[in-house]
């Protein structure tokens, strides 16, 4: 990227990270003190008891209606504010993938010779496969790499092993010392270390692999790998994790055989809990609603295995498995600087009443002042011009509309806590794990409670725009596929939901309602009469179609990213909408503003080199149905971010439009009972 459009970009993004890198930096000592050995299950600032359903444990399903939920639903403000009409933009470099360092080194430990174990293990047998971390959506080019992970050879047996004969039934290993405890562990049962059968298996390939030699300890001490794995699990509050999930008894002074082998097993299986977390998250987003349909990538345990023990960094190997974006960087600086400060000023609660307006009088005013750190006489009662400028800032950060009143939800937002914003900040974070691991480099996303979309490309956002979504009755998906194609002049093929629901009450009032709107209806191929139709009856057996034109619900164009959701981006004649500030109002597929620029942006990557600008694009609109086939994809992910950082490095909250910011709250535990992140129950746990 060049020009003026890229320097914004990159000073803005700069911006960001200015802002918050001070405050990370003094929390560093509080959240990731990596240098400690033992790990403690003391007091976590996110979490204290069993995590139930979410995460592994037998228990009630998720109740959305306890939760607060009228319906459950579907994500982010990235990080510029964009100035209109973007200039053609082509990145035809034709990158190549890089092979994932975390596969490479499990399919070379699997392709080794392994020693024989002295019993078989009381796990599913081991299917070798091809493991990989971070995948992500398919064709979407080089992921954001993490830590190169050289392939791991299998070690030398150790010392007492006997050399299988060249014919006859192969030799049992004699093994002794730290490795044969291991052997003992892996060869009973490994539920008590791991509860999923893909990560007994993977335990059991992986020390099988090496002859059964620890990895974590050595020598009845622990190894830099070790050390970093309970780094990693003692700083887990700054990923958003409770670091109680993945506590681990700490080592005795002078530990015995039989207390390392257990160690060296712990640290191993509470690495694959820790790695699956903090990737993919701790719980199925789908318990949610059937609308929250994300792909998010759960790493390959044998792979997590490979990765961390052949890598170069430890450290940067755990590192590697949190999500690779950008925007989840800045959520992680926001909250790495609340935990920091810990809350060190309790402000006093402001009182409700009637709401405040510039020129009142009111007791309630020095709170107010003191709440938004302005300074003032404790005598001075009036709401002045300054006080209501600061109110306005505050409504910006926290997704109200700015008006300078404080009525009651302004008030709300003033009295909560820095709890409060923790775990908006958390829940948030777990939410970005949903989407593919592998970052593409180039990706549209939709932010449903902000309405807007982006393009991104190398993590800079290179065009954004409004968006209308759906209402709260008819949900946009949360969801990740690619883009493939354009269509200008579509035809609306009314989808069944609608015509139940919308149309044929209308057409029971009256036969020709929607035929005043030119939508026909269909039957065996041939536009009939409404009038003709018994609309008591039903539906059944008629379609509803309306042409490509002014009036056609999709507008000029819209653009398909195929999905069993059967939603889409689009135009739409109803161009109003777009400057209210709540934009719900679709049936679930995405209306966007300015769709000429839009498509401007996406052919320059799409179709690169082409010259689609947007004088060839209007050029398609009238006449009969086209279609314009992509060249190179992307995925497009629709999300659900209700708190993200801003283009002013800002940390903003906007209203959890679908109710499932409160639901992943509620699973967390986050909005009541602390609760541990289960090790149990694969049948519910990520």
């Amino acid at each position: 990227m060049s020009g003026r459009r890229g320097e914004l970009l990159r000073g803005r993004r700069q911006g960001h990270l200015a802002g918050t890198a001070g405050a990370l930096l003094l929390a560093a000592a509080v959240l990731n003190p990596g240098a400690g050995l033992a790990q403690q299950s003391s007091g976590a600032p996110i979490a204290t008891d069993r995590a139930g359903n979410g995460t592994g444990d037998p228990g009630r399903a998720f109740d959305p209606a306890r939760a607060g939920m009228t319906s459950a639903g579907d994500g982010a403000s990235l990080l510029a504010g964009l100035d209109h009409g973007p200039e053609p933009f082509d990145i035809n470099d034709n990158r190549r993938r890089r092979p994932n360092p975390a596969s490479s080194a499990a399919l070379a430990m699997q392709s080794a010779p392994a020693v024989a174990a002295p019993a078989a293990p009381a796990v599913a047998p081991f299917n070798p496969v091809t493991p990989a971390i971070g995948q992500g959506a398919p064709g979407t080019g080089t992921a954001t790499p993490a830590s190169e992970a050289p392939h791991m050879a299998t070690p030398p047996a150790p010392s007492g092993v006997s050399t299988p004969a060249a014919t006859g039934a192969p030799a049992v290993p004699q093994l002794s010392g730290v490795p044969a405890r291991i052997a003992e562990l892996v060869g009973g049962s490994l539920a008590r270390f791991a509860a999923r059968p893909a990560e007994q298996q993977a335990l059991a390939a992986f020390y099988g692999a090496r002859g059964y030699q620890p990895a974590f300890t050595a020598g009845g001490s622990v190894t830099p790998l070790g050390i970093a794995a309970l780094g990693a699990f003692s700083g887990a509050a700054s990923e958003g994790l409770n670091p109680a999930d993945y506590a681990v008894p700490a080592l005795a002074a002078h530990p015995g055989e039989a207390e390392l082998a257990e160690y060296e097993l712990r640290l191993a299986a509470t690495t694959l809990l820790y790695a699956r977390h903090v990737q993919s998250g701790r719980f199925d987003p789908a318990r949610i609603s059937k609308d929250v349909d994300p792909t998010p990538t759960v790493p390959e345990p044998l792979a997590v295995l490979a990765a961390v023990s052949s890598a170069p960094s430890p450290r940067a190997a755990f590192d590697g498995f949190a999500p690779q974006y950008d925007e989840y960087r800045l959520l992680k600086l926001q909250l790495a600087r609340r935990l920091a400060e810990a809350q060190a000023v309790n402000h006093a609660i402001v009182p409700g009443g009637p709401s405040l307006r510039l020129g009142d009088r009111d007791p309630r005013v020095p709170l107010l002042r003191a709440r938004l750190g302005i300074g003032g006489a404790p005598d001075d009662l009036v709401y002045d011009q300054f006080l209501a400028d600061a109110v306005r800032e505050f409504q910006r950060i926290s997704g109200q509309k700015p008006d300078g009143i404080v009525g009651r939800g302004t008030l709300a937002a003033l009295n909560e806590g820095q709890g409060d914003a923790v775990a908006e900040i958390v829940a948030n974070m777990e939410r970005w794990r949903w989407l593919p691991h592998q970052v593409a480099p180039t990706y549209v996303m939709v932010n449903i409670p902000e309405f807007m979309v982006r393009v991104v490309v190398n993590e800079q956002t290179i065009h954004e725009t409004r968006v209308v979504v759906g209402k709260p009755t008819n949900q946009t998906p949360i969801m990740s596929e690619d883009m493939q194609y354009a269509v200008f002049n579509p035809s609306w093929n009314v989808p069944p939901g609608i015509i139940k629901n919308e149309m044929l009450p209308k057409l029971q009032a009256d036969p020709y309602a929607l035929d005043r709107q030119g939508i026909d209806v269909v039957r065996n191929g041939r536009i009939i009469d409404p009038g003709t139709v018994d609309w008591r009856r039903g539906a059944q057996g008629y379609s509803f179609r309306q042409a490509p034109g002014e009036r056609n619900a999709l507008g000029r164009m819209k653009f398909m990213f195929p999905n069993k959701h059967a939603v889409y981006l689009h135009d739409t004649p109803s161009r109003s909408l777009f400057q209210r500030d709540v934009r719900a109002f679709s049936h679930g597929c995405v209306r966007v503003y300015e769709p000429l620029q839009f498509a401007e942006v996406l052919f320059s990557l799409g179709l690169p080199g082409a010259g689609w600008s947007q004088q060839r694009i209007n050029g398609l609109i009238g006449g009969n149905e086209k279609y314009l086939n992509l060249k190179q994809r992307f995925p497009v992910h629709l999300v659900y971010f209700t708190t993200y950082v801003d283009g002013q490095g800002q940390l903003v909250t906007r209203d959890d439009l679908y109710g499932i910011n409160a639901a992943t709250k509620a699973i967390l535990g986050l909005d009541g009972p602390r609760r541990f992140a289960d090790r149990g129950a694969a049948q519910t746990m990520r």
